[in-house]
């Protein structure tokens, strides 16, 4: 383990790595949680190896406060973003998933910390995984580019160009940096109607990252917890079906 501070932050390097063509997946917590779950499930499936771990006083709990997580063992564990390595056939992946997002004053500073290391091993393009609210009960990836070129590639797998809003935080702030930098870089977006987690939504977004990169994931896991949801969404559907008062039924005296 090699620890080097860099400007207040502190980068924990587990095993050193160089990537071919590098290209950085980040999915932190946002609506719906859909990157954060996409970027989990990958790591879990593939079974990646943690490389490294940045922490600083910028990633804090997910309210904003200073402090640490506690783990069911009792351990402390400071607030961290978390890389993980994939080495593809022809190139290789850095994936990044946090429990928080990076506080507002920081958001760029975190940004620039996770470009400086992401180049210095050999990185080329970035990808941030994400959800986006659509009022339209419509399931889909959406995305949006920082490098245009690679649109007609996106169109190819399905996924549909955004028509336009915002993207807060670190998923949209991260790609548009790193195209300064001159790395490729675009957002894949899992519509989602809901700030609950969506697991469906993720799937999507796992789903067009496999075909985009040509990484096969099973979906077996994920497919269970969306049928378990669904399952228990249809339990309390029928249980309030039930409790509607039948036609010329009243409600009782002391139901508000």
């Amino acid at each position: 383990m090699k620890i080097q501070k860099l400007d207040g932050y502190t980068l924990i390097t587990y095993k050193d790595i160089k990537l071919r063509d590098g290209v950085l997946v980040q999915g932190l917590p946002g609506i719906g949680l859909v990157g954060k779950i996409a970027v989990d499930y990958i790591v879990s499936s593939l079974d990646l190896e943690k490389v490294a771990e940045l922490i600083g006083p910028g990633i804090l709990l997910p309210a904003g406060n200073v402090g640490v997580f506690v783990t069911n063992q009792g351990e402390l564990q400071l607030p961290s973003y978390k890389f993980y390595y994939y080495s593809g056939t022809e190139r290789d992946f850095l994936f990044l998933t946090s429990e928080v997002q990076p506080t507002v004053w920081a958001q760029y500073e975190v940004a620039e910390k996770v470009l400086d290391l992401f180049v210095s091993l050999g990185g080329r393009e970035v990808v941030g995984l994400c959800g986006t609210a659509i009022e339209e009960a419509e399931t889909g990836v959406y995305y949006a580019l920082a490098t245009q070129r690679l649109g007609e590639k996106l169109e190819s797998i399905g996924a549909k160009r955004s028509s336009g809003g915002t993207i807060t935080g670190a998923c949209g702030l991260l790609p548009a940096l790193a195209s300064l930098r001159g790395l490729d870089a675009f957002v894949l977006m899992g519509s989602t109607q809901t700030s609950e987690p969506n697991f469906a939504a993720a799937k999507e977004v796992i789903i067009a990252f496999s075909k985009l990169y040509g990484i096969s994931i099973s979906l077996e896991e994920i497919e269970k917890v969306i049928n378990q949801i669904r399952e228990k969404e249809e339990e309390a559907k029928k249980i309030l079906e039930e409790a509607k008062p039948k036609e010329g039924e009243q409600l009782p005296s002391w139901y508000v």
